[in-house]
């Protein structure tokens, strides 16, 4: 097997990074502060059902911007993965860190920018090349606010596989892979959206600043004190993202928007809607991949944090799904299994926030562009529900998908 290009040297001391900064009493203080932020915002509107998973939820949130504290560093800058669930490796756990939505199709990288500094990436495809990549230069840790994208396709790349991306405060002026910071940049924030888990590796990548300075590295101190500051302060921003979904009515999804207003990449469009299914109900959602290079859907859950993907389908992008005749996705939300292949487990959670991903989407639109359809459904009657020719599966079989599924998702953390 293909070594994995996120095994480095500079993961593995950034998560022991991430273990020490856990071990603070200023992060659980923090942690702490930022749940009682979270528990005024959403008052009584939370489901019995998801109270269980409230702790989980708020240290993953609190995790998440202890690796953007790994990453920060504009002097010494480094990639660091975040947003992965806790897992283990290199002989040591590594914390749970979704939040904000995240996508399980994606590998997460930051790596910490200075306005005034040059820097270089040095690239490479690793076997089959991710369905969709993008840097974004972002303003603030909640990576919300871009300052510019460039995405892949569309970066100029060897026959080898290689390429080189610079950063610097200055125009491009013809110059081929550049971007230009401003004044208020922090990170470059690097999504490596794969749509075949099996096949599709994440790029291997280096950063590194190509101009002399004077200016010394941030202090484990200094990154530690300014994460936990951001995550108070970003817990707004983040619980006006989740009322984008829960203040919807129930079991409703409204058509795509494009999403570059509100966090997202410019070339995406996403659909975001509430579920609230009883054991006896399913969700048929059907979508036009629309020519994207990326496209899926996926399921988080009430804390707005994605459900446990690495053991479950609760998602599935149009590569791993199976297309109907007339090229659309259809796929059933349920808590049993429907026997129908596209299958989207919720993990006998009722109360869910779909979402579905265009990326990398054509400039000139194919078909109806990207649109969707919502029906909810008795489970027990939902043959009648489906589009002709819908693929099923037996219990067999969907016991060889989930495998799979698993396996192919080990990949991420194998050595």
């Amino acid at each position: 097997m293909t070594a994995n290009p996120i095994a480095t040297a500079d993961q593995f001391a950034a998560e022991a990074e991430v273990r020490a900064m856990w071990d603070d009493p200023a992060t659980k203080a923090a942690r702490d502060h930022c749940a009682q932020l979270w528990r005024v915002g959403h008052g009584s509107d939370v489901p019995p059902q998801v109270e269980p998973l409230f702790d989980a939820a708020m240290d993953a949130w609190i995790g998440n911007y202890l690796f953007k504290a790994a990453a920060r560093d504009p002097v010494r800058p480094r990639f660091v993965r975040n947003f992965m669930p806790a897992h283990s490796w290199n002989g040591a756990a590594v914390p749970d860190a979704r939040m904000g939505g995240d996508n399980p199709d994606n590998c997460y990288r930051l790596a910490g920018i200075a306005h005034g500094g040059r820097y270089r990436i040095s690239g490479r495809v690793v076997d089959v090349c991710p369905a969709h990549v993008s840097f974004t230069l972002v303003e603030n840790w909640g990576t919300s606010m871009t300052v510019q994208t460039v995405e892949l396709p569309g970066i100029d790349v060897a026959q080898d596989g290689s390429f080189t991306i610079t950063i610097d405060d200055r125009p491009a002026n013809g110059r081929r892979n550049h971007m230009t910071t401003n004044p208020r940049v922090k990170f470059l924030f690097v999504r490596d959206s794969m749509m075949d888990w099996e096949r599709e590796t994440p790029l291997a990548l280096e950063i590194e600043r190509i101009d002399a300075t004077g200016a010394q590295p941030l202090s484990f101190e200094e990154r530690l004190d300014e994460a936990l500051r951001r995550a108070r302060e970003d817990v707004p921003l983040y619980y006006w993202f989740f009322r984008l979904s829960a203040a919807r009515a129930v079991n409703s999804m409204p058509q795509p928007m494009r999403t570059a207003s509100v966090g997202g990449l410019v070339t995406q469009a996403s659909s975001i809607g509430r579920l609230r299914l009883e054991d006896d109900q399913a969700a048929i959602i059907r979508f036009d991949p629309a020519g994207a290079a990326y496209n899926s859907l996926q399921l988080a859950m009430w804390w707005y944090r994605s459900v446990d993907a690495h053991l479950l389908q609760s998602g599935l992008s149009a590569a791993q799904a199976v297309r109907d005749g007339d090229g659309l996705v259809t796929t059933v939300v349920s808590a049993c299994d429907p026997g129908v292949a596209n299958w989207v487990q919720t993990d006998g959670l009722r109360d869910l926030l779909p979402m579905i991903r265009w990326q990398g989407l054509p400039e000139k639109q194919q078909g109806r562009g990207p649109i969707h359809w919502l029906d909810i459904v008795p489970l027990d009657r939902i043959a009648a529900h489906l589009p002709d020719g819908v693929a099923r599966m037996d219990p067999q079989q969907r016991q060889a998908q989930l495998a799979a599924r698993r396996a192919a998702w080990s990949r991420r953390t194998a050595i």
